[in-house]
């Protein structure tokens, strides 16, 4: 299965994604208790709100903008707007935390569903299943290292947890920049494939 050209490069970037995102998710919780002060309401509330906005994203704001755009440029707009609310949250300014909160449920609902995307038609028919099973124990393995990392990172270092998880974003995002190449390529393939039908 690895040796399926674009898969290692696709289940690398699966891995750093859930990396980052996992940093998150334990700093910030001790971040909003520690530093700001919420409760365990006001931080329900906070996620309730990205979940719901999230929801939307994924639904008719996704649909608008897959029209329009290409997979890999959605993979490298969401993961750039992702990046930046890791940023937003550092001050700790309440007006700045919202805003995150739209950023992460706009960078996260449109890259997500994108790299699987591009993750399945990687990997063809055939060994679609299979790479999805790798790619979700990728994932665990992420979130075990990530959840970890987050809670040392930010005992240790405090908000620069959340730069750290920025900048493992951003290198992200450097890397898919590749995928618009394996994009492009496989355009070429289905029209030379087309061209031979006809």
């Amino acid at each position: 299965m690895f040796r399926i050209e674009n898969v290692p490069f696709m289940l690398v970037l699966y891995f750093l994604m859930f990396l980052g995102f996992n940093i998150y998710y334990t700093a910030f919780p001790i971040f909003a208790a520690v530093a700001l002060e919420w409760s365990p309401a006001e931080l329900g509330i906070y996620f309730s709100v990205i979940s719901a906005m999230m929801a939307f994203v994924q639904g008719p704001v996704l649909a608008k903008l897959s029209a329009r755009y290409t997979e890999s440029v959605l993979i490298i707009m969401g993961g750039t707007i992702l990046g930046l609310q890791f940023l937003l949250i550092i001050p700790g300014n309440t007006y700045l935390l919202y805003l995150a909160a739209v950023f992460f449920a706009f960078g996260n609902g449109v890259m997500w569903p994108c790299i699987l995307s591009m993750l399945s038609k990687s990997a063809g028919n055939i060994y679609q299943g299979s790479v999805q099973g790798f790619a979700m124990s990728a994932g665990s393995l992420a979130s075990i290292l990530g959840l970890l990392a987050g809670g040392l990172l930010y005992t240790q270092l405090r908000t620069t947890a959340f730069l750290i998880a920025a900048l493992i974003i951003f290198f992200v995002v450097g890397l898919s920049f590749r995928l618009r190449w394996i994009e492009k390529g496989r355009e070429n393939e289905l029209s030379q494939e087309r061209k031979q039908r006809t």
